[in-house]
């Protein structure tokens, strides 16, 4: 027990020995940087930039995504930092002891991206010092895996650099036979899962896959891949496919008429209704079209000529056909709503907005399953609810008995192009069957 204490003593006196040798730790740098301060209408609250708790953004795409980079391979005046939820830009800049209007003033020379200004978990901020006098000369901003934005800092101000890299584009195909169920075959032949469902809705109004499907069918598809050094991150369009359903088939190829992108059988006709019969996802039907209803709040009996959805407030709304905005406004009784005209004869209507669809205004196109707002209750409302009108001719009538006209086929010219357009991608589904055929 005497020789420990003793022992502990002596490393004791040694660490206090070496405590006066050793210089002291260097003070924490104060970073300065000579660069004439411009006025900004940010406020030191705008500063505070909260990141979202959601990963929403990171939803449709791999290649969205910021891969993570290794931190230890960056020189000592180098500074990599990851955005994680909650983080701020405020605060990233006080942690490395940049000066507060030095972040102004890079806020302020992002005047086309504003990506400094919304920043996403996963991105990555790279600081790079000066090894003389750590000022920050450099600041990169990775994005996405596409996208980087840098900002390189002189004494005569900041420049702003938006560096974009290409993605490869690559046509491949693949084909399966059903043994469980679509989306697991689907998976073993090679498909995403965005493959899967876009190739699923291609014939959902000829085939029930919950029910209808059965082992054996077949299905064949081409499609678009995206490359990113060599690395497959994502997919694209379907250009063309088949299913095969108990005998039967079915075939689809994507091609733009009159300014829409579409996909149509080997005869022009599209694979689709011009119309979907609801135009959200609703919790139930409230009021149903009729003649007499008691309306709620201006109690009185009056027609009721269009559907009630009733739905939490925010609940996307969707165009339920290809057509042109021909009114995005604010009335009395609808509140805010939305008026779609669809070719000569038809026009749909989306009324009790909660809000529009951002930068939507009259005269843009929109494609069946766009998004053009969010349920509300606004103008003569009880609650939360779209109402929906579909009117032919400037008649009303009911959008859930109303049989849908199926969509406009290619038509006069345009025709051959189609099938000069298609010919090749129907003969490629040919031998993507052929093994099958050959096997039976």
């Amino acid at each position: 027990m005497k020789s420990y204490i003793v022992g502990t003593t002596a490393v004791i006196v040694i660490a206090l020995a070496l405590s006066f040798l050793l210089p002291d730790k260097p003070a924490p740098r104060e970073v300065t940087i000579d660069i004439p301060l411009t006025e900004t209408s940010l406020t030191d609250e705008e500063l505070d930039f909260v990141m979202p708790d959601s990963d929403e953004f990171l939803a449709d795409e791999d290649w969205s995504v910021v891969e993570e980079s290794d931190t230890a391979a960056l020189p000592a005046h180098w500074h990599q930092h990851q955005i994680a939820s909650g983080d701020t830009l405020s605060a990233i800049f006080s942690e490395l002891e940049i000066d507060r209007n030095l972040l102004y003033q890079l806020v302020n020379a992002d005047t086309q991206e504003k990506s400094l200004s919304r920043l996403r978990p996963g991105q990555t901020l790279i600081f790079r010092f000066s090894p003389q006098d750590n000022r920050l000369e450099q600041l990169e901003h990775q994005i996405s895996q596409l996208k980087t934005a840098l900002f390189t800092i002189a004494d005569d101000g900041i420049s702003h650099d938006l560096q974009e890299r290409d993605i490869e584009t690559r046509i491949e195909m693949a084909y399966g036979k059903i043994t469980a169920s679509l989306f697991l075959d689907g998976l073993n032949a090679g498909l995403t899962d965005k493959v899967i469902i876009d190739m699923a809705n291609l014939f959902t109004f000829d085939i029930d896959f919950a029910r209808q499907i059965q082992p054996n069918d077949h299905f064949a598809v081409i499609y678009e891949a995206r490359y990113l050094d060599g690395e497959r991150i994502g997919s694209g369009d379907i250009l063309a496919a088949e299913f095969i359903n108990n005998g039967e088939s079915l075939r689809a190829v994507r091609f733009e008429n009159e300014g829409f992108a579409d996909y149509y059988d080997h005869n022009g006709r599209s694979r689709k209704k011009a119309f979907i019969r609801t135009p959200l996802n609703f919790t139930r039907i409230s009021s149903g079209f009729t003649n007499s209803r008691f309306h709620p709040v201006l109690k009185t009996w009056r027609s009721h000529r269009g559907v009630d959805y009733a739905a939490p407030t925010g609940t996307p709304v969707w165009a339920t056909g290809n057509g042109v905005v021909k009114s995005v406004e604010r009335q009395r009784g609808y509140g805010k709503v939305v008026f779609l005209q669809h070719g000569d004869e038809f026009v749909t209507v989306y009324a009790h907005l909660n809000a529009f669809k951002s930068g939507l205004k009259r005269g843009d196109r929109v494609k069946q399953g766009d998004v053009i707002g969010y349920v509300g209750q606004t103008g003569l409302a009880t609650g939360p609810h779209l109402h929906y009108e579909f009117r032919i001719k400037g008649e009303h009538v009911d959008p859930l008995s109303y049989k849908l006209p199926a969509a406009d086929p290619i038509k006069g010219n345009q025709l051959m192009v189609f099938q000069q357009h298609a010919e090749p991608l129907l003969q490629q589904l040919d031998l993507l069957r052929e093994p099958t055929v050959a096997s039976n």
